[in-house]
């Protein structure tokens, strides 16, 4: 009869230092909600386009309470308003 050895491992045995990485995988389709079924309408009536906003450029300055602002739309498609 042979004896197993405390060195001696077997193929399907992994130590934490070489255990595989899990990932997490997420959806990016939308989830359904039960106003996602309703037009969204602005207060005011008024909508503008960043398009219109920026007009071809990636960043714009917003003047606001004497303060200004600056719009920029980033390389992914989102926009960032600073002070």
């Amino acid at each position: 009869m042979s004896e197993m050895t405390a060195s001696h491992t077997t193929a399907h045995e992994t130590t934490p230092a070489t255990a595989p990485r899990r990932t997490l995988s997420v959806s990016r389709t939308p989830v359904a909600s039960p106003a996602a079924g309703k037009p969204v309408s602005p207060p005011n009536g008024r909508v503008l386009t960043s398009d219109h906003l920026l007009q071809g450029t990636q960043c714009v300055n917003i003047l606001h309470n004497g303060q200004t602002y600056q719009l920029r739309a980033t390389r992914y498609g989102k926009l960032i308003l600073t002070k």
